[in-house]
């Protein structure tokens, strides 16, 4: 894979090229570079004094300068056409490296040569494949077996192909492995961090759901400290705090934790996610509770209550303890377990479609402060609105410079791009961030209110016909399945009406 710098122009029909001939070089300082590439439009010494008597060189190629800087790889292509600033200008990436390669035919030669040699051995003929240096030397005209530089420049271009897992050089024969083809070591097991006397479950009921947290006990705690773990003591608002001293975690009366690595590495953006917890059997000492996946509708939360033993069509029979979200370090100001199932059911509708690109855009306006809509979940539900979601525009533009860029059909002659960006943003109030520049085209309009649209209660619905020792709950204490269950109670079901709700389509990207 290769990374480079580019200015890519938005929705070009075709390429306009010009061709050219580089009468000299010009090498500037780091910072000397770096204030020219800002000040394009600016008169120059270094353009003065290397003045091109003519545009053309009479054979129908623009005669032009290239500018490079220390310690800079790519350069600026410079047509003045008379005048001691950059006329025409065209962005040069890897300048450097071409001037090494192209400047040498020998070198240029060699690196093809050296480069058929790699694209040779990293094609995949299996898992495994054995050649000979010297069959090699035959093929391509190489020694690779005396000239140990050149060997050691193929190794490291074979090192840096995605598809070669790795490679064995025994004198003059090379061995290399692909995909997972490659002879290594059983992986030692990884320590056990867990604690049978605390689950998962007693953690989510206790108030903490880091999906990569191990819950651990006072006692085995303790005993993974000594050996040198980091040991987390977890709170029941579903935060945690690190223990630094023993006394840390004899002092703690709550449960603790241990990051396990492998959930960490395999971890992914979560489902948005409730963990709802039978408070009565909890008061009693008896722990029953399990995960519900939001949006979701009547029928699954019944199904719910009734695994997990709600009997009682009352919302105090329950409670949420814990809450899992995308976006949690962001949305953790605004969405607490005390909001009611409803209305985060209706605000995870408004998140489930949400694609990458939108849920970015989300994060950028949520840690920008770009616009003021708000805490809390209705604040949320409000800003995914489509009108006010689209109100906000995210452009890809993380400086003046590239914002300069984008709008480069609109900006004066004169101006360069820094300084149109940084007019355009101070016009428009907008913001640079880590995924673009953000701002708004109108102000936003609050659609929510508070009052819930019918097609998100699933609570008061769920809770219906949950009476204690009914013949329904007889017949469920007879081992009826979930299905049967669930038949038995959609007979008393009231279906909810259809009520209209803000809309949710969030908009398309600029492209």
């Amino acid at each position: 894979m290769l990374t480079t710098k580019a200015v890519l122009n938005r929705k070009d029909t075709d390429i306009q090229t010009t061709n050219c001939v580089i009468e000299k070089v010009i090498r500037l300082t780091g910072a000397e570079f770096e204030s020219f590439s800002r000040n394009l439009m600016q008169e120059w010494d270094f353009i003065r004094d290397n003045k091109l008597d003519t545009e053309h060189n009479g054979k129908g190629l623009r005669r032009c300068l290239l500018v490079v800087g220390e310690g800079q790889r790519d350069g600026i292509l410079v047509n003045p056409e008379g005048a001691d600033y950059a006329r025409y200008s065209a962005f040069m990436p890897n300048a450097e490296d071409w001037l090494t390669v192209g400047n040498s035919p020998a070198l240029a030669d060699l690196n093809r040569r050296l480069t058929d040699i790699a694209d040779h051995l990293a094609e995949p003929t299996g898992q495994r494949y054995v050649v000979d240096l010297q069959d090699v030397e035959t093929q391509f005209g190489i020694d690779l077996m005396t000239n140990g530089v050149l060997r050691d420049t193929v190794l490291d271009m074979l090192n840096e192909r995605p598809e070669v897992q790795d490679f064995e050089l025994d004198k003059n024969e090379l061995t290399i492995y692909y995909g997972s083809g490659r002879m290594t070591q059983p992986p030692e097991p990884p320590e056990d961090l867990s604690d049978p006397a605390v689950t998962l479950t007693d953690m989510y009921a206790y108030g903490y759901g880091y999906i990569a947290m191990n819950p651990l006990g006072k006692e085995r705690a303790l005993e993974l400290f000594d050996k040198g773990h980091k040991i987390f003591r977890l709170y029941e608002n579903d935060a945690e705090g690190a223990a630094n001293i023993r006394a840390d975690i004899e002092s703690h009366d709550g449960l603790f934790g241990v990051i396990n690595p492998a959930w960490v590495s395999s971890e992914h953006e979560p489902p948005f996610q409730v963990f709802i917890l039978n408070r009565e059997k909890n008061d009693k000492g008896e722990l029953s509770g399990q995960w519900l996946t939001l949006p979701a509708d009547v029928d699954t939360l019944r199904e719910l209550f009734i695994r997990i033993g709600v009997d009682k069509p009352s919302e105090n029979a329950f409670t949420v303890t814990v809450i899992r979200m995308p976006m949690e370090e962001q949305l953790k100001y605004h969405v607490t377990k005390y909001d009611s199932i409803d209305e985060l059911n209706m605000l995870a509708s408004y998140m489930v479609d949400m694609r990458e690109y939108e849920l970015n855009k989300l994060e950028a306006i949520i840690s920008s402060g770009v616009t003021d809509f708000g805490k809390g979940t209705a604040a949320l539900i409000n800003l995914l609105d489509e009108d006010n979601f689209t109100a906000v525009e995210l452009i890809d533009a993380k400086n003046a410079f590239e914002l300069g860029q984008y709008h480069w059909l609109d900006k004066p002659y004169e101006m360069s791009f820094s300084d149109y960006g940084e007019k355009v943003a101070k016009e428009e109030g907008g913001v640079f961030t880590d995924v673009g520049y953000l701002y708004n085209k109108y102000d936003l309009e609050p659609e929510y209110t508070g009052e819930i649209p019918e097609e998100y209660k699933i609570v008061g619905a769920a809770l219906q016909g949950l009476h204690p020792k009914t013949p329904a709950r007889d017949k469920l204490d007879e081992k009826l399945s979930v299905i049967e269950q669930i038949r038995e109670y959609q007979q008393t079901l009231t279906k909810p009406k259809d009520a209209p709700a803000p809309k949710k389509n969030k908009g398309e990207p600029d492209l």
